[in-house]
Parts: C-alpha cells; structure tokens; sequence
C-alpha cells in the first residue's frame, strides 16, 4: 500500500510554523537515500521492462544522439515501450528519421492521452517557465504507482557554491531557477504526488583528471569523515515522486 500524502497545510495556516516546517522535515528525512556513482545506470535499472515517458529528449543539440552519455537512447533501450518528447520540431524530425519513437510536445500545456510506468525529466526542470505544470501533467500520464523521475543541478553542490562566494556563474545561461527537496516536495504534493525519495549522484575519480584535481578529490573524500553531507559533492540531485 502506499504512502499517504499530508500537506502541511493539515497542520497550520502558516508554512513558516515549526508545525509547518516539520512535517516537511521529516517528509524530506524519510526520502533520503545514499547517493549513486552514475545517474544513467541508476535511471536505466528503474525504466527497464517498463512502460516509460522520456521528457526532454534532444538535450539542446541533435548531435548529442552520437554521444554515449545521451540519455534518451539508453532509457529508450531499456523500456519496454517508450516515447520521448521535445518542444525543438527541427531535432525531433531527425531523430524520427532515426529511427526513434519522438514526438513534438510540450507536456506541461498538452499532456500525452497515455498512461506510463515512469516519466523520466533528465536535466529538464531548471529550464521550464512553468514547473509546477510537469508535475500536473505527470499526475494525469502515470499509472497508479508511477513515478516521475526529475535529474537536476544540486544547488548546494559545494563547487558551485564556491564559484558564488567568490563571484562567479557558470552554470547554463538557459537556467531559470534550481531545486531542492523542499521545493520538489511542495510542487509533488500540489498534484497529489510524493517526495518518495532522493539522492545525489557522487563525483569519482574520473571527475578529477589533472594533478591539481587528484588532490582536490583527495580533500573532498575527508568530507563526509568530518561530519559534511556527501549531497554537498553532488552536482546532480535524483528525485523520484510517486503517483497515489
């Protein structure tokens, strides 16, 4: 059976109350997992043999089809029926000629007359003008049990707000806004979904290449030692919302 939704509003008019902010606590507390070493292994093992919706295909540019980090073609791989959208006409077209079940679609004004298993949000979020509407439109597309999957930039990741402190912005120009729990809670709780779990994906070796970095991940792998979250080492945060 699963697990119930209780808004905070079921506690207080006000969401600044200590009643308020615990019951988020703890919503949060109970979804948090360990993090993973690799985001596309992790979303592979949870679409596989399912009916899937993979939202945000394209990733900017057509050419990312040849790269072996495209997610769409492993998530599509895996599935056992899958479809992917995009709002680009010009790169869909394309990966139709492919050979890829893709369509034109912006799901947040005009969901899919379907119903999937898990709807996959790859590095999707940040760019919407109106996020809430995923998660509306999710709530209409899943099956009983389903399970919108959201990959992200991690705002607390500790290189980035390194690169803050001292002034500087790196990140996608094409970003309108970044997410925590709370935040991914909320809007799941506006649509009658859950928070059922989150969890980083863990920077490695690979991720430090020049000497100078070997000695930075040697540092960072003291971190949790000295009592920090190992999330702060995440650049990209996995959530996982449930459908009632």
């Amino acid at each position: 059976m699963g697990k119930s939704i209780r808004r905070w509003t079921e506690v207080s008019s006000d969401p600044n109350s200590i009643a308020a902010i615990s019951l988020r606590e703890s919503t949060v507390h109970s979804a948090h997992k360990p993090p993973v070493k690799d985001k596309i292994e992790y979303i592979v093992e949870l679409v596989r043999g399912r009916r899937v919706l993979d939202v945000g295909v394209v990733a900017h540019f057509v050419e990312a089809e040849r790269d072996k980090s495209w997610l769409h073609h492993h998530v599509a791989s895996a599935a056992s029926y899958c479809v992917g959208v995009d709002i680009l006409p010009g790169p869909v077209q394309q990966l139709r000629e492919r050979g890829y079940n893709v369509i034109v679609r912006d799901i947040t004004k005009e969901p899919l007359d379907e119903q999937f298993d898990v709807i996959v949000c790859g590095d999707v979020i940040e760019h919407l003008p109106n996020p809430q509407g995923l998660f509306d439109a999710a709530t209409r597309m899943l099956s009983p049990g389903g399970r919108l999957l959201i990959a992200t930039p991690n705002p607390f990741y500790l290189h980035r707000a390194y690169r803050f402190m001292r002034g500087r912005y790196r990140d996608s120009v094409d970003h309108v806004m970044h997410f925590d729990a709370s935040n991914i809670a909320e809007m799941a709780e506006r649509a009658g979904m859950l928070l059922d779990s989150f969890r980083g994906v863990m920077l490695d070796s690979r991720s430090f290449r020049s000497c100078r970095s070997k000695v930075k991940a040697q540092f960072l792998g003291l971190w949790p030692i000295l009592g920090f979250s190992r999330d702060s080492l995440c650049n990209t945060m996995l959530y996982e919302c449930v459908k009632g």
